[in-house]
């Protein structure tokens, strides 16, 4: 038996466990021989092999299931196919790290550059948005707008509220135009292109927007939609339809209303 391993000689040479040999051995993936007298499993140079094999693939984030069937069946075209198949899903996850990556560094350069933008009027050409408004009567009635939500499921799903824990709220241009800026209405914008409009899905179009943001509580808002609309008619622009408010520091990201930072976007021509 000089020629054979034992089970704990195997599992320290490749530094694993002697269950995890146990369980390669109960999933039939690497089955050991038995000696009948004294219960001893051992594994041949053969097997010593095939191991570095199974821990090659393993490394590879291949499951033992994919291994199992490979091993069954082992030629270079399902070996090809077996590396393939995993390139692939490896592409995935890295371009779904990269998209978690650039949102993560656009919430960074938000943060870090939103304080030095304060007060200060833009005017910023801001591309078209999907989306649809919720005309509620009584923003107050909690009932109303659970039913107003629960009738836009299915934009919700699609909107940035999963991504960014918002719902945009908005003025009409009728009513800022009548000073009236209190009687909001909510905006969910819609980010997937596949969406089959219909009438509720309405189209903002890429245009330019005068833009101020500011820091501090919501009650504030009032006040910076006066300033930015007698600005837009002091600089010879008009109103161009519905405003879009964008939190970019609310209630959810900080306990203090004195660090909230909003932003009015007015489209304007």
């Amino acid at each position: 038996m000089k020629e054979k391993f034992l089970i704990g000689e195997l599992s320290k040479l490749f530094n694993i466990s002697a269950d995890t040999l146990r369980h390669y051995d109960k999933l039939d993936i690497l089955k050991p021989q038995y000696n009948d007298k004294n219960n001893y499993r051992y594994y041949n140079v053969r097997s010593f092999f095939k191991l570095s094999r199974i821990l090659f693939l393993k490394s590879l984030n291949i499951s033992l299931s994919e291994i199992k069937m490979y091993l069954k069946n082992k030629n270079t075209n399902s070996l090809l196919n077996l590396l393939k198949k995993k390139d692939a899903e490896i592409a995935i996850k890295i371009q779904h790290l990269m998209n978690l990556r650039n949102k993560i560094n656009s919430k960074i350069t938000l943060l870090e550059t939103s304080h030095k933008e304060l007060d200060v009027v833009k005017i910023k050409n801001i591309p078209r948005r999907l989306g649809i408004f919720l005309d509620i009567k009584n923003l107050n009635c909690e009932y109303e707008l659970k039913q107003a939500f629960k009738q836009s499921e299915e934009y919700l799903k699609l909107s940035s509220w999963l991504i960014e824990g918002q719902i945009y709220t908005s003025l009409s241009k009728e009513k800022m135009l009548n000073k009236l800026f209190t009687e909001y209405r909510y905006f969910i914008e819609v980010l997937s292109t596949d969406i089959n409009h219909n009438h509720q899905v309405l189209i903002l179009p890429q245009k330019q927007y005068a833009c101020i943001a500011f820091r501090g509580p919501y009650t504030d808002m009032v006040k910076h939609y006066e300033f930015l609309t007698t600005w837009i008619k002091e600089n010879n622009y008009t109103i161009d339809g519905p405003s879009i408010e964008k939190n970019i520091v609310d209630y959810d990201f900080s306990d203090s209303e004195y660090e909230y930072i909003s932003e009015i976007q007015i489209p304007v021509k």
